[in-house]
């Protein structure tokens, strides 16, 4: 089957903005700021804040923080917005992370948005799989290269994750141990994050019934009835992840479920 390329284009530079154009580039960036810190976040919350990004990048696309934070939410968008717009969201994400990268090559937060976003193209299109993969491995082999720590682990999180994921060779880059190394890392970061938590149940759930070992399969139990499904259970590093926290807990439940 042909395989698509992820998008490999950037934002257009524009001639420079006009004083009014200026404050208002500033008006919208503080909205988009502030649409996706809000408390409750939601869909309409951070929906609002990829907006109003897209209006402000439509006036001038040179800031690389700017960038970075569109691109952030459009990868929000991309895992927990409209199923029928995560793709689009996706795309317009990546473009700003294709941005953001080219003026600062080196940057973590462009370098992890623009691998990240990329294999949610691959997730959600199948077209894109072995382009996305490849970015998603390189970019975050990259941050881990340049010791990058960056949102708790999330380059060796997104890299167990692929790796436990994907199939093994030689159709993909699937290999347990790899995702087990990569896994441990990321808990040693920050246990504290629930999302590393969740994604090692995941692990010792798969590699408990590959290797049909009850003791991870035991493990991965305990781990999500402690951090995800007793009751008055609360995310102990909070900053605005409420909802994201109720999407890990029904990822929790499905896990329990799948392998029960």
């Amino acid at each position: 089957a042909a395989c698509s390329k992820a998008p490999e284009t950037t934002v257009d530079q524009k001639p420079a903005p006009t004083l009014r154009e200026d404050r208002s580039y500033d008006h919208l960036v503080l909205e988009a700021r502030g649409a996706f810190f809000k408390e409750p976040r939601d869909i309409d919350t951070v929906e609002i804040s990829a907006q109003k990004y897209k209006e402000a990048i439509a006036i001038r696309a040179n800031e690389y923080e700017v960038l970075w934070e569109a691109a952030r939410s459009c990868v929000w968008l991309g895992n927990y917005g409209p199923e029928d717009k995560r793709k689009e969201y996706v795309k317009q994400g990546l473009e700003y992370a294709n941005t953001a990268v080219k003026l600062k090559p080196k940057g973590e937060q462009g370098l992890f948005y623009h691998g990240a976003l990329a294999g949610k193209l691959a997730d959600l299109d199948f077209m894109y799989g072995a382009d996305g993969i490849k970015i998603i491995e390189g970019r975050m082999l990259q941050l881990i290269k340049n010791k990058s720590t960056y949102i708790y682990g999330g380059p060796d999180r997104v890299l167990a994750t692929l790796y436990m994921r994907a199939p093994g060779a030689p159709l993909s880059v699937g290999d347990y141990d790899k995702a087990l190394k990569h896994m441990h890392r990321a808990l040693d970061i920050e246990p504290h994050w629930l999302e590393n938590q969740l994604s090692m149940a995941e692990l010792e759930f798969r590699l408990g019934k590959k290797r049909n070992n009850h003791a991870l399969t035991k493990s991965a139990h305990r781990r999500l009835q402690e951090y995800f499904l007793k009751p008055d259970v609360k995310p102990p590093m909070a900053m605005g992840s409420d909802y994201e926290y109720k999407e890990w807990q029904k990822d929790a439940r499905k896990l329990m479920e799948e392998y029960k």
